[in-house]
């Protein structure tokens, strides 16, 4: 007997090793938490919650550290102040800006998670921001944002144009070019701060291409110094000297080798647009030829009297009227016996050489103008509100004056009139052009749409929430953005067509979207569209949820933000008002449970289907009697189902099962491991699957500066338990650990056999 005990000790050996030997399936291979934990260390972390910055501040703490249970917390508030307490509460007494220190322990090991900064009770705010765009052409809408740190009171921004706001997160208009520094000062009842940024923000007007010249005229050869003064922020110059030389230089300078008159043209371009002008150099006395002519506007066989300006003294005169008529008189008086609009030019001659002036359509002999227009609109621009259009005039035969009606009451008589649309809609404009000789009209019907068509614009699918719930907004643009910048107006952002959001504190809130696509960007605010009350968020856990009637279940309350009264609806007929009621099922059946929660913001509803049932099929429930431990790891499982099963079936998480109704298991491998029991009888059958909330070991974690919100998940469900965060696997430990500890045990164990 002694033998064959020895024998089945040492067979034991051989087959714990190869189990330890051969990869098998493990928990250590997965990432989920598990109902029996096997020497996973904690991972520290916290949140911290205040209201308001005055002294004294009392701050509620929160730990949301991970890891097996039980566990030690040791709190540092920064201020010489120390906790052992799980979720402390402390008050601030002296202004200043704090570090927070957790150190969390457990049996498997210690994590420490700092946060430095984090609090700021007593002490002025440190003002910074930001803007978007920083560059464009005149109108140009900038969105401001404010990143002030600390309790911001007031905000006061100057705009560096005359204008400014008191807004949090300001979106402003710069109407004309230039380049404008932008000052935002916070303050709080502990001082103020100021963030400048100069020449932060650059507006480029319309493009127009000018220069001077250095000298303008002189003996050959002559060295010009030509001068940029374009204005509208143009990307590059190009220079064409009439000599057959060019420049692409800003400044260029240039030598003109022999005598003559030059036309000097700079043609300037930014982006697709360009803009040109001419001067003329006069080089060796050559004459610079002009002339005017009065009056300009004439009936057929009335007399034009034409003037000689040119400089430089020439001494020979050459004019050609435009109707085939000349003449070599110096100052000639020449009259037009057809309708129609002339081109004149003279040429001037002296010793040195000889320059012509040409005046294209000059002189209109009896002719009415033709009216016609075009309007200029930035291409981002092009559905904003309020939008700034520029026409421009292109009406022939030499109007002398103009009528315009932009179709929103307004009117303008300059030539190239600039409006400003305050309103959406779309506007039909009239000019009307005049001359001596009559009048035309045209009329552009619905040609300036301001806002609507392709204007941004989104939608909420809840105007009034309740703190923490979920807003779901809708991008409803038409003009097909690539790109979504959303500022909830609670001082964080968002991204992409359709974000949710979760606003953490009662107030009402503006929401702005701004959208792009690769040829303009457009922003809308909604003002005063969120309104977040304290309402009740209702939600309930029940004692048990199965088992054989009759059955009395415990019911307790765990809805946020205050709820005064309750109202629950049990699924069988019965009620109650109660906070934390208990109820007893009395008949067979599946019971789906009611509670709305309500206070004086509003209420709330949730259901839970199905949540109840009673049964004569057996009801699956059970125990470990330890569920943490360093491997191996030996755990006695306790069957806890009602209602008689028959038949149990066990799924340990590591690949192994078992048929007993209450199994003896080892675990070899440190892991997180998830335990499933099936039970059975004649009736039916249920299971129940539990998981665990234990996480792995970590470093220490600091965070600069206050933590942003948490953002909620949906706990992991586990069958019978509460719902817990999901942390990672802890990797397993050296399989020479486990296997050292396994060959000890079982050669004590022969040594105990043999004697």
């Amino acid at each position: 007997m002694m033998r064959s005990k020895t024998f089945l000790l040492y067979a034991g050996l051989v087959v714990l090793f190869l189990a330890l030997a051969i990869p098998g399936a493990s928990a250590a291979d997965t990432a989920k938490a598990g109902y029996i934990t096997v020497g996973l260390a904690p991972v520290a972390q916290f949140d911290a919650h205040y209201a308001f910055t005055t002294i004294p501040t009392k701050v509620d703490f929160v730990d949301t550290s991970l890891g097996s249970k039980p566990m030690t917390w040791e709190w540092d508030f920064g201020d010489g102040v120390t906790s052992t307490e799980q979720n402390p509460s402390h008050t601030y007494l002296r202004r200043g800006t704090y570090t927070v220190k957790l150190t969390v322990k457990n049996a498997y090991g210690t994590s420490t998670a700092i946060k430095v900064d984090h609090i700021s009770v007593g002490m002025p705010p440190r003002a910074a921001f930001v803007g978007s765009p920083t560059t464009g052409g005149a109108p140009m809408t900038v969105a401001f944002t404010d990143q002030s740190t600390g309790q911001v009171n007031q905000w006061t921004w100057d705009f560096g144009d005359g204008q400014g706001s008191n807004e949090q997160n300001p979106v402003h208009t710069y109407w004309t070019a230039g380049n404008y520094n932008v000052i935002l000062t916070v303050s709080n009842e502990f001082g103020i701060s100021d963030a400048m940024r100069n020449q932060y923000i650059t507006v480029s007007g319309d493009l127009a291409a000018k220069f001077d010249t250095f000298p303008s005229s002189g003996k050959a050869p002559l060295t010009v110094r030509f001068t940029d003064r374009s204005t509208g922020s143009p990307a590059a110059w190009s220079w064409e000297f009439d000599d057959g030389i060019t420049s692409n230089e800003q400044h260029p300078s240039h030598t003109f080798s022999t005598a003559g008159s030059y036309n000097v043209k700079l043609t300037i371009t930014r982006g697709t647009e360009t803009a040109s002008t001419t001067q003329i150099v006069n080089v060796g006395g050559v004459p610079d030829a002009e002339f005017v002519g009065s009056p300009l506007q004439v009936n057929p066989n009335e007399n034009v009297q034409f003037t000689d300006k040119s400089g430089h003294a020439p001494t020979a005169w050459s004019w050609d009227f435009g109707d085939t008529a000349t003449s070599t008189v110096q100052n000639p008086s020449h009259s037009y016996q057809v309708k129609g609009i002339y081109t004149v030019a003279l040429t001037a001659r002296n010793e040195n050489g000889k320059d012509t002036e040409i005046k294209k359509g000059y002189v209109n002999v009896g002719m009415p103008p033709k009216a016609d227009f075009y309007p200029v609109a930035t291409p981002y621009a092009m559905y904003s509100v309020p939008k700034t259009v520029q026409f421009i005039d292109q009406s022939t035969n030499m109007p002398t004056s103009w009528s315009w009606d932009f179709g929103d009451g307004a009117t303008s008589t300059e030539q190239k009139p600039t409006h400003i649309y305050m309103k959406e809609g779309t506007y039909t404009v009239t000019l009307t052009a005049k001359n001596n000789f009559g009048s035309d009209t045209v009329i552009k019907k619905d040609l300036i749409t301001v806002g609507g068509g392709a204007a941004v614009d989104f939608v909420a699918d809840k105007t009034t929430v309740g703190v923490g719930r979920v807003v779901s907004f809708t991008d409803l643009s038409t003009s097909n953005p690539i790109n979504w910048v959303w500022d909830f107006g609670d001082g964080t952002t968002g991204t992409g067509p359709n974000p949710d959001h979760v606003y953490r504190a009662t107030g009402v809130y503006d929401v702005t979207l701004t959208a792009s696509n690769p040829y303009e960007t457009n922003t809308r605010t909604k003002n005063q569209y969120i309104t977040v009350l304290s309402i009740p968020r209702a939600d309930f856990v029940a004692d048990r949820t199965k088992g054989g009637a009759p059955m009395a279940v415990a019911f307790t309350d765990k809805s946020l933000n205050a709820p005064t009264a309750w109202k629950w609806d049990f699924g069988d007929g019965a009620s109650s008002t109660e906070q934390n009621p208990t109820h007893t099922y009395t008949t067979l059946g599946v019971y789906t449970v009611t509670l709305t929660a309500s206070n004086k913001d509003g209420s709330d509803t949730t259901s839970k289907v199905n949540y109840i049932s009673t049964t004569l099929s057996p009801v699956a429930d059970f125990k470990a009697n330890r569920q943490v431990g360093k491997a191996p790891f030996i755990v006695e499982f306790t069957d806890l189902s009602s209602n008689n099963p028959t038949s149990w079936s066990w799924d340990f998480g590591d690949g192994t099962s078992s048929t007993e109704q209450n199994p003896r298991h080892i675990y070899l491998h440190e892991g997180s491991y998830d335990v499933s029991l099936t039970v059975a009888n004649q009736y039916g059958a249920d299971s129940v699957y539990k998981t665990g909330t234990s996480a792995p070991s970590a470093a220490i974690v600091t965070t600069e500066g206050p933590a942003s919100p948490v953002t909620e998940s949906p706990a992991a469900v586990a069958t019978g338990e509460a719902p817990a965060a999901k942390p990672t696997t802890q990797a397993p430990l050296s399989a020479a650990v486990p296997l050292l500890a396994a060959v000890i045990a079982l050669i004590g164990a022969v040594l105990v056999s043999r004697k």
